[in-house]
């Protein structure tokens, strides 16, 4: 299919007809499909189009689009997402981001996300994160908080997260 014939398919097409075309056309010609007003045409389009056009879908009111953008754009730009509403594009976002802007998410609401940042931050920063009201955050910390700072988990109040500080201790 040419471009014009992609074009023409967009404007005129029903639903069906427009999500084979994003479906099937040469990469290139999905930026004609951006604003496509059916999210589920967005989505194939956010999957298949080349990363560096993906910056226009940040902010689509879908959040199974903007997942898959923040899954794919390149991570310079994922900054831009880290208020997202959505946790899920928050946590795909610091899976991926730079580790400077991982501090930012050190307090998210979401303990999904806490988690992903205690994982991937460094480690400085963890002792920041010792009193965090998840456990599960606190375990993801516990396993690579510095040794010098284990005394301040030792007594934590989940018995998975003192278990991880005594392996930890006794290692020493």
């Amino acid at each position: 299919m040419t471009e014009s014939e992609f074009i023409n398919i967009l404007n005129n097409g029903d639903f069906k007809e427009r999500f084979n075309a994003v479906s099937m056309a040469e990469p290139s010609y999905l930026i004609h499909a951006l604003k496509d007003k059916d999210e589920n045409v967005r989505y194939k389009v956010a999957s298949r189009i080349s990363a560096e056009n993906l910056t226009p879908l940040i902010n689509d009111p879908y959040k199974e689009v903007r997942l898959i953008v923040a899954k794919r754009i390149d991570a310079k730009e994922l900054p831009k997402m880290l208020n997202d509403k959505s946790f899920w594009v928050r946590h795909a976002a610091a899976e991926r981001i730079d580790e400077s802007y991982l501090p930012s998410l050190m307090h998210d609401k979401e303990p999904i996300v806490r988690i992903k940042v205690a994982e991937r931050i460094e480690p400085k920063y963890l002792k920041d994160m010792i009193k965090d009201g998840e456990a599960l955050v606190r375990k993801a910390v516990s396993r690579r908080i510095p040794e010098e700072y284990l005394p301040l988990m030792k007594d934590d109040e989940s018995e998975s997260v003192r278990n991880i500080v005594a392996e930890r201790t006794a290692k020493l």
